[in-house]
């Protein structure tokens, strides 16, 4: 009797785990219904309908992390950076190995200028996935803006590790040895990356700014006249090859590179006005009425690299030409002549 009052007793309890197992799995599919439908508003681009469903769903669901990953997506696609990033952080607080999270975490870190918070989490990301190319390529893009170069270095090399035919990175490590003024190491990083990819004419522009820097006109032509195929960096290859055509003393060669320069852009005639050499062909300059729009390819990094390695060989020319001992004997002048007029104003 005893017996058969546990085997009862031990059926009614199974049968009891079995209907709770059975609501407890009806319940997730219940919730994976319901994420399936806020996807598909998603799909039909009814973000705001979406929105108010994702909010109805995460008080339900508070630790299903793809509705707040959802609800973070439609909160920075309607510019609502905080609110998105709060809602990608509890993603990574559930589901910490959600690593695509993490980076777009760090992404609004630095978009909301917490770059010093964006750094610490993708060196802690990097630790756990240390060949996560888009992680290190954003830390060493956030470094750079830092003027960390040498730390932004090390990051690259130790990526190529896991990724040793990126260009990508070799090119980012020449960047950061450019601003460096290793212009050796950045040049030879720089070959590398254009190595891997023919299409790097940027990397082409930086190369032929080093040689131009290092006297090596026979150089910079021809990586100058590579990196034509850019149509941003067109205007200012022409530029440069007008330049060097001067100073070879081809003035006909010139006169056809620096009007081709000015056609595609006309703010080449401020350039053009700041530099001695063409003085020689003024009269041949033809300054448009118009210029074309230019498509803008590079990117913030990359015009900041190109501007410093401009600035560099214009001091390099200057300190050449003599500009520089012209300014300072200017300055001393101006110095002695301020010193002269307050010892006449002690006199009187």
């Amino acid at each position: 009797m005893i017996f058969e009052k546990i085997i009862i007793t031990l059926v009614i309890i199974a049968i009891l785990i079995l209907c709770i197992l059975i609501v407890v799995k009806n319940n997730r599919i219940l919730e994976k219904i319901k994420v399936f439908k806020l996807k598909m508003l998603i799909a039909r681009k009814k973000d705001e309908e979406a929105r108010k469903y994702a909010l109805k769903l995460v008080d339900k669901y508070p630790r299903n992390y793809l509705i707040h990953k959802i609800l973070a997506q439609l909160y920075e696609k309607e510019g609502k950076y905080n609110v998105a990033l709060d809602e990608y952080i509890r993603v990574v607080e559930i589901k910490n190995n959600d690593y695509e999270t993490h980076l777009k975490v760090a992404q609004l870190l630095q978009k909301n200028e917490k770059k010093d918070e964006a750094i610490i989490m993708l060196q802690d990301l990097l630790k756990i996935k240390p060949d996560y190319l888009q992680a290190t390529q954003l830390l060493g893009d956030i470094l750079y803006e830092e003027e960390r170069f040498k730390e932004a270095i090390s990051i690259y090399i130790t990526a190529l590790k896991y990724h040793p035919t990126e260009y990508s990175l070799y090119y980012d490590i020449g960047m950061a040895f450019t601003r460096l003024n290793d212009f050796q190491r950045a040049k030879e990083y720089y070959g590398k990356a254009a190595e891997l990819n023919t299409y790097l004419y940027n990397g082409q522009y930086n190369l032929a700014l080093i040689a131009m820097i290092q006297g090596e006109l026979d150089e910079a032509e021809i990586y100058f006249t590579q990196s034509l195929l850019n149509e941003e960096l067109e205007p200012l290859g022409y530029y440069y090859l007008a330049q060097i055509a001067l100073l070879k003393g081809q003035n006909e060669k010139a006169i056809n590179y620096i009007n081709l320069a000015l056609e595609l852009d006309k703010k080449i005639e401020e350039k053009i006005s700041k530099q001695p050499l063409f003085e020689a062909i003024q009269d041949k300059i033809k300054i448009p009425n118009e210029t074309r729009k230019i498509k803008i390819t590079l990117s913030k990094k990359e015009r900041k690299t190109n501007k410093y390695l401009e600035e560099m060989y214009n001091l390099v020319d200057a300190l050449n030409s003599g500009k520089i001992s012209k300014i300072e004997e200017e300055i001393e002048q101006d110095e002695n002549e301020q010193e002269n007029q307050q010892e006449q104003e002690k006199e009187r």
